[in-house]
Parts: C-alpha cells; structure tokens; sequence
C-alpha cells in the first residue's frame, strides 16, 4: 500500500476538522491541523503566539495608509510572508507520509504531489451549518450565524491573498467536493476512508 495524503478544505460548519480526524483515525495515519503549527514551532524555535495570529488569517489585509507608515506595519506584512513559508514547509515535510492535513492552503501546497487527494467540504444548507456549531461549540443561533460568516471571510481572504487570482471555492482547485448537509457526516468519512482505500491499492498495482 503506498502512501496517500489527504488534504481537507472546509467551509466553517461543514464537519470539516471532526471528518478529517476520524478518517485518519480509521485509516490509522495523522491527522494535523493545529499540530501543524506545533511542529512548525518546534522546527524553527519562533515565537508561537505569533505565528497562531497568523493561522489562516490574511493578516495585512488590515492594513491601511496610516499603518504603512508605520515600521511594525511593515514588520506584520515581512513576519507573515516568513511564517507562511516556514508552514509551507512542515506541510511539505508533514507530507512525505500519509496522513490528513486541515486547511491551511495544503491543497495549493501540494498540488504537484501525485499521491495527494483533496477534498472541499461545503454544505448549501446553511442551517445544518449553524446547528453543527450551535451543538458542538454551545452557541446561540446567532452565535453560530455570526462566527460563521466571520470564519469563512477570513478564510478565503487567506486563501486568495497566498493564491492571487483564484477562488477559495473553485472545484477546480480540488480532486472532490462534498456537500456534509447533503451527504451527511457519518457518509463523508466513509467515502472519503473508501476513496484513500482504493486510491493506495491502485498506486501499489
């Protein structure tokens, strides 16, 4: 069986990080999303609290005149290109095994890895999305409603500033799109853990 990597984008909602660890955890490989940044950490010895700011934030797009006239203005705008390259790499690393990796670009990252599978998680229900997030972070519908349209601004402000011209959504830009709402969870995984499966025994043919 050779190694096969999955990479996971997700609209805020959709199941995406509870999806991707248990699929690696059928499939018995590592799944990473903050251990990401961890070992991004360990790797280069840099300030963690900094390089979370930066975790899927497109960090200068608060910038404004007065703040490039600042010098720690151009001090956030060189720390997020170094921390981005640093993340790049751990995936790169990380990747060189089997294993499932949330977000974080890791599609664009490794576009060019034949053994990498990814996968967009959406869903056009939006109400599934703010009852998953009602129940699995105890919020208020309004709670829910708000965080999410705040999570997946930031988000594709993230992935459109690191990959200009090119739309975080775009199917083209992955290898399977799933609607969670549609499909539902419990079947998202299977698919995805039947998918891998047969990818890996293909590879080893």
């Amino acid at each position: 069986m050779q190694n096969i990597v999955i990479t996971i984008g997700r609209e805020f909602g959709s199941g995406g990080k509870y999806i991707g660890s248990e699929v690696a955890k059928r499939l018995n490989i590592p799944f990473y999303d903050k251990e990401i940044l961890v070992k991004t950490y360990e790797r280069n010895n840099i300030n963690y609290s900094k390089l979370e700011e930066f975790d899927e934030t497109k960090k200068n797009s608060i910038l404004n005149i007065l703040d490039i006239l600042r010098n720690d203005a151009y001090n956030e705008v060189a720390l997020n290109e170094v921390y981005q390259d640093l993340i790049r790499k751990t995936i790169e690393d990380l990747a060189l095994s089997s294993c499932v990796i949330l977000g974080r670009n890791s599609n664009n990252i490794l576009k060019n890895k034949k053994n990498a599978i990814h996968i967009f998680l959406y869903s056009k229900d939006l109400e599934f999305k703010i009852q998953r997030k009602m129940e699995v972070e105890g919020l208020t519908h309004k709670e829910a409603h708000e965080k999410l349209k705040k999570i997946d601004k930031q988000r594709e402000e993230y992935y459109e500033f690191l990959n200009p011209n090119e739309n975080w959504k775009d199917k083209d830009h992955y290898d399977l799109c799933i609607d969670t709402g549609k499909i539902g969870v419990e079947k998202t995984i299977e698919l995805i853990v039947n998918l891998y499966q047969i990818l890996s025994q293909e590879e080893a043919v």
